[in-house]
């Protein structure tokens, strides 16, 4: 709306039912058209609705909330907390609305989280319209509740605290519990979350990468003047697609992230990732699945698996963690795959590198790994496990205490390069055991 006075004016009238017809149609077709109309709107709203009932005002008839007559003859009329919390409701009404009218010229407000940007300090309350930085990294909230986090070279728009527009580079946006809705706009789509952490990389061919860490995502075509948006995908956990300029789409089958916090890292060298990309031979059931790189993640505790949020990458009980192991690139693997004994992994290695898978103790290791390998004196545990999950069901574990899965670490000196890894076991039926772990570390030149 171009006049945000009017705007104001108009909030005002519908807030406190003085609007005529004409103001509330009125009202109603900014709101349809402004997103930062909406949203300036539904905030205060909140406010209004909460000192309205903190006041009585929601237990008391409408009549004597708005009648200027007294009850009898001897009632006097005086200003009681209900009329003092109307009033007050009202202020800070204004008050937000002419805040955002002045502020919204200076940008979207936000309260930094982290940033290596000395000139943004933690809990800083700053207002923005572009993001654009080539090295470091931001992290911020916005009053919706959203988490950002972003990795230089990028660059955005924050549009209002619902709405990120991204032109170029890595966003990791994490919605909380406040946030379902919030959507992400590049040239090539529009991604609209369902209660999640996902990421949107911007790449400088024009493609577009979606991929979900946790929850769903819905992805559409973006809304142009000659085209109806259109649906893409339905994205959940551990999968992701990759969007041309046409619209088409097609699996991404691995994304590179920032240690144990799913920070999407693409066209970022720092960490540099020593396992640039990993695919499979598709012999599963998921159309859209992802691996997630976590550059130099490994080490004391690493999740395991993708969609099992328990089980982590630990030491033996009462050991040290592996130094050998330390700082390695880790893949978050499926645990279904142990299911598919047919599958083949190829992983993209940047340099010369040792690579590491370690294996179910409990499970005959398959030829592949025998031949290829050597096993190590080391070893490594997951866990814990649900009681419920069917690889842990021939393990005794005493009443009361936590369960884990033991595995045997195997390693391998390979140089850059495509390396092949096969299947869980060579037994169609060994499936009732826990899916191998896979990483790599840069050989010393």
């Amino acid at each position: 709306m171009n006049d945000k006075r009017k705007f104001v004016t108009l909030c005002h009238a519908v807030l406190e039912g003085q609007a005529t017809e004409s103001q509330v149609a009125e009202f109603q077709k900014t709101l349809r058209e402004d997103p930062l109309c909406r949203q300036a709107y539904r905030e205060q709203m909140k406010i209004h609705a909460y000192l309205t009932w903190q006041h009585g005002r929601a237990a008391v008839d409408e009549s004597l909330v708005i009648s200027a007559k007294p009850e009898s003859p001897d009632a006097t009329p005086s200003w009681n907390a209900l009329h003092l919390g109307l009033a007050l409701s009202i202020l800070m009404l204004a008050t937000g609305l002419t805040t955002w009218w002045l502020s919204s010229s200076s940008g979207v407000p936000l309260v930094v989280i982290s940033a290596t940007d000395s000139e943004l300090s933690k809990g800083n309350r700053v207002y923005r319209k572009q993001i654009d930085f080539t090295e470091g990294s931001l992290k911020f909230r916005l009053d919706s509740g959203a988490e950002i986090e972003a990795i230089g070279p990028v660059q955005f728009e924050l549009v209002s605290d619902m709405l990120l527009r991204v032109t170029r580079g890595s966003v990791t946006v994490d919605v909380g519990d406040d946030a379902v809705g919030f959507q992400v706009e590049t040239a090539e789509t529009k991604i609209v979350d369902l209660g999640t952490r996902f990421g949107v990389s911007v790449r400088d061919s024009g493609q577009t990468d979606v991929v979900v860490f946790e929850g769903a995502v819905d992805v559409h075509s973006p809304l142009k003047q000659s085209k109806p948006s259109r649906p893409i995908a339905n994205l959940k956990e551990g999968e992701a697609i990759r969007v041309d300029k046409a619209g088409s789409s097609q699996r991404l089958t691995s994304v590179v992230v920032r240690g144990d916090r799913n920070e999407i890292l693409a066209g970022n060298t720092e960490p540099t990732p020593v396992i640039v990309d990993i695919t499979d031979n598709g012999r599963h059931k998921r159309k859209n699945r992802c691996y997630s790189v976590r550059a130099g993640a490994l080490g004391p505790p690493t999740r395991s698996y993708v969609g099992l949020g328990l089980p982590k990458w630990r030491s033996l009980k009462g050991e040290r963690f592996p130094e050998a192991l330390r700082g390695s690139d880790v893949v978050l693997m499926y645990s279904q795959d142990r299911y598919y004994p047919k599958l083949e992994y190829y992983l993209n290695l940047s340099v010369p590198s040792r690579l590491f898978v370690w294996h179910d103790s409990r499970l005959a290791p398959p030829n592949w790994l025998t031949t290829d390998f050597q096993k190590t004196e080391m070893k490594l545990r997951s866990g814990p496990w649900s009681t419920s999950n069917d690889i842990i069901a021939d393990l005794e574990v005493p009443e009361g205490e936590d369960i884990y899965v033991e595995y045997e670490v195997w390693q391998r000196d390979v140089p850059a390069g495509i390396v092949t890894l096969g299947g869980n076991h060579d037994n169609s039926r060994s499936w009732r055991y826990a899916m191998y772990g896979v990483a790599a570390k840069a050989l010393q030149q």
